[in-house]
């Protein structure tokens, strides 16, 4: 005869044992009379039946032992798939989302390199790039870092110390260049300086309706009145990096990513401008990597990164008659040409 299947009892009977040799299986098996390795695959067993000890009968727990304020399994899990879709919803609605451009005449989009608003940005040279932002047809597009917005705590900290600015004076120079310089603004892009102390959700509420705030990265796609449309990915940053070629993540974003008429990055305050063809793909796509306008950045000192002279932003002009793009790193000069297609 074959052994019989060891009982519901016993299996429970194994783990009461277990427990009260504070989980030592060889004193447990001594003390039920069985080998370590019997006893081990019995208290297996009873772990894989999702059996529990027997209880003491003669003690009635309080019901809050059993978790009476943690949610029910079912309802968590249900919640939880709820969220999923949601968020999945979410990241499908900003992948190559539409814009909407009501304009007859090219236009310009003037992209801001990392503003870093503060006692470090060239102001001089901000305020000239949004008084061309103003003109007629332009509008704004900012990479991210709109102030350095230095985390409180951490080894970071110190450098928050240093900064001769509050976060509340950043917070109302940030407002300002959103709400109140008189921008145009097609999109902001949250980066990493933005992330700490809640700026990037700060952000998204003060724009709410009016400015799309997006994390980091932007896909999406310029849509005009006659039916053409014009693709363009932008980060804040991207994966990869050359010391022989500034926009190289942007490149191997271009070159191994989806196509888009323009890949513009921001983040690591360098400069590069490349009308790049793609033969194999019988593609050409614009590479703007964009410096900003942060000088005296101590971080770029003692790591031995020489200060960016130009490219602190890029326009790039649109025309809606075909959806192709120009770019101008002299913001000045693509402003002409802007004025001069728009007669």
């Amino acid at each position: 005869m074959g052994t019989p299947p060891t009982s519901e009892a016993e299996l429970r009977h194994a783990l009461e044992i277990l427990a009260k040799h504070d989980g030592n299986l060889t004193h447990a098996a001594s003390a039920a009379g069985m080998s370590r390795a019997g006893f081990a695959a019995r208290v297996n067993r009873a772990k894989d039946s999702r059996l529990k000890a027997e209880k003491d009968e003669s003690i009635e727990l309080p019901d809050f032992v059993h978790g009476d304020e943690e949610e029910p399994i079912d309802e968590l899990l249900a919640r939880f798939r709820k969220a999923h879709e949601r968020k999945q919803k979410a990241i499908d609605a900003r992948t190559w989302f539409p814009l909407k451009v009501k304009e007859d005449k090219p236009y310009g989009i003037l992209w801001f390199g990392d503003p870093h608003l503060g006692p470090h940005c060239n102001w001089a040279l901000l305020e000239s790039h949004i008084a061309i932002a103003r003109q007629p047809g332009v509008y704004g597009g900012n990479i991210g870092d709109t102030t350095d917005n230095w985390p409180w705590t951490g080894r970071l900290a110190r450098l928050w110390a240093e900064n001769d600015i509050s976060h509340k004076t950043e917070k109302r120079l940030g407002t300002w260049f959103m709400m109140e310089a008189g921008i145009k603004w097609l999109l902001w892009l949250g980066g990493n300086h933005d992330e700490w102390n809640g700026g990037t959700e700060f952000y998204k509420m003060l724009g709410a309706s009016q400015v799309p705030v997006i994390d980091w990265r932007a896909q999406f796609t310029l849509c005009h009145k006659n039916g053409s449309q014009t693709r363009i990915d932008a980060a804040h940053g991207r994966k990869g990096s050359s010391i022989y070629n500034p926009a190289h993540g942007t490149l191997r974003d271009a070159k191994f990513g989806e196509e888009a008429a323009l890949f513009v990055t921001g983040h690591i305050h360098s400069f590069g401008l490349f009308d790049i063809e793609f033969p194999e793909k019988k593609t050409q796509t614009w590479l703007a990597q964009i410096s900003g306008y942060k000088m005296g950045d101590r971080h770029a000192l003692v790591n031995g990164y020489a200060q960016a002279n130009r490219g602190a932003a890029v326009l790039s002009v649109v025309d809606p008659a075909n959806g192709k793009v120009q770019c101008f790193a002299d913001v000045e000069e693509g402003a002409d040409f802007l004025a001069f297609k728009r007669r």
